[in-house]
């Protein structure tokens, strides 16, 4: 049945603490977009840190991030609605928002990645190429957008079986957009650090870890808005990801353990092994031990197994948790892969380069996740009684 736009419009939102929250993350999203247009204009060399020996930076990481939540989310709506788990429907209709929101983000900081953001647009259209990773991903990641907007836009309308009709193709297309984009890594020889089929495995976890991760959040907090308690069937469903979650953290664990494994006991190039080491017990020791590991899986893990995932105070926290420990890892993973010189034994090398964003990286950063909060609260002030309805 067909919804009046109007009649999904929250109107306990449009109070005057929520209007001036939405106001402050808008001016983020201003100065994020400022500053990325900044480098375009004046040249990634001037405006970011980024050099010829170490190229990607956090804008590439945090593109990755996103783009991972992305697929998770889109998965999450997926098996919500599609597959019959029905304890999770409750959070499906939000997870393809917020899909849509995360979406959104991953294309504007890939914009700002790349010199030619237009080019990038026009080529891929213009001059396909099926061996590329980079067409594919772009390709992939375009059409699970325009699913997921043609799905929320069918919700609204109440066309369920076209909604569901897209949702499938979106879930289909986010997964080998995810591949794609965990190839762009795997299938580099060098570095070494970056080659092998656990990233594969690694990638698609945690993009399940990142979406679940992030679906609770933003679930407690769209309850918190309203200042409402989680009963019935949202903290069932809220349960069932919390134990999702920790199947994904265990997983991610495992796979972690074994790339580490394979770089230190298997036939690894010195520069793979370096690498690995750098994360060990060198400049990024306290990014891997103190964020991805502590952080990001071992508390979280160890919160969700104590309370049994039945605590929402507990789930709220080891998701925030999670999903911290999912960035540092996302930057780590970019990031250490060039902190190895290529060409070692030369004269006054140093050890391992360095990298620190630059004010514009880190201004568009924060744009970035502004974005994701101020969609995140357009969502619930004017569609919020759609995510009710799952």
């Amino acid at each position: 049945m067909a919804r009046n736009f109007d009649e999904l419009e929250e109107g306990r939102l449009a109070s005057s603490s929520v209007k001036w929250l939405t106001h402050l993350l808008s001016l983020f999203v201003i100065a994020g977009l400022t500053a990325g247009a900044y480098a375009t204009m004046t040249g990634h060399q001037i405006a970011y840190n980024i050099s010829r020996e170490v190229p990607w930076g956090i804008l590439t990481s945090s593109f990755a991030f996103f783009a991972i939540t992305s697929t998770g989310l889109c998965l999450l709506a997926a098996i919500s609605h599609a597959y019959g788990v029905t304890p999770l429907r409750p959070l499906g209709s939000r997870a393809i928002y917020l899909a849509i929101v995360t979406t959104v983000t991953a294309f504007m900081l890939l914009g700002f990645s790349v010199e030619s953001p237009w080019l990038l647009i026009y080529y891929n259209a213009a001059s396909p190429s099926l061996t590329s990773n980079i067409w594919w991903l772009s390709t992939l990641y375009g059409i699970m957008s325009g699913c997921l907007f043609l799905r929320f836009a069918f919700l609204i309308s109440g066309s369920q079986g076209l909604a569901l009709t897209f949702g499938i193709i979106a879930a289909v297309t986010s997964v080998g957009a995810n591949n794609n984009l965990g190839g762009l890594f795997t299938l580099a020889s060098d570095p070494p650090i970056w080659f092998g089929v656990q990233l594969l495995i690694l990638f698609l976890a945690s993009a399940v870890l990142s979406g679940t991760a992030a679906i609770i959040i933003f679930t407690v907090l769209a309850y918190k808005l309203r200042q409402q308690s989680i009963i019935g069937e949202t903290h069932k469903a809220l349960e069932t990801a919390a134990t999702l979650l920790a199947l994904m953290i265990g997983i991610v664990l495992v796979v972690t353990v074994a790339r580490f494994y394979t770089m230190f006991f298997s036939d690894t190039p010195d520069p793979g092994a370096a690498a690995a080491q750098a994360l060990i017990n060198g400049p990024l020791a306290v990014n891997f031990w103190g964020f991805e590991i502590l952080t990001g899986l071992l508390i979280p893990l160890a919160l969700l197994l104590i309370t049994k995932t039945k605590s929402i105070w507990a789930m709220t926290l080891a998701s925030s948790m999670a999903m911290v420990g999912a960035f540092v890892q996302r930057f780590d993973l970019v990031y250490s892969a060039q902190i190895v010189p290529k060409f070692p034994g030369w004269n006054d090398l140093p050890q391992y380069l360095s990298y620190f964003p630059s004010g514009a990286e880190l201004i568009v950063v924060i744009g970035a996740f502004g974005l994701v909060g101020f969609g995140f609260l357009q969502g619930e002030r004017f569609v919020g009684k759609l995510f009710r309805l799952y």
